[in-house]
């Protein structure tokens, strides 16, 4: 299992191909020019993974739930 900067590096690569099909198009906010990655990229990239789970038959809800559980359990951050 990759440590948590090696996950974090991978999960910038899908956020940067994601962003870069999106050509530079923000759904609902603009990051502040400080920002290299803005919030509203990622909110933006976890719903459309949530879609992607609807459309295959899951709870994006239930997904959600799971993801703040195993967050949680691998990093201690309370959400």
């Amino acid at each position: 299992m990759p440590d948590k900067a090696k996950r974090a590096e991978l999960a910038q690569k899908a956020l940067d191909s994601y962003l870069h099909e999106h050509s530079g198009i923000r759904r609902w906010c603009h990051p502040r020019i400080s920002d290299t990655v803005g919030e509203c990229d990622i909110i933006d990239l976890v719903t459309d993974l949530m879609l992607l789970a609807e459309a295959k038959g899951h709870d994006p809800c239930g997904v959600i739930r799971k993801v703040e559980a195993h967050l949680q359990a691998e990093s201690g951050l309370s959400c």
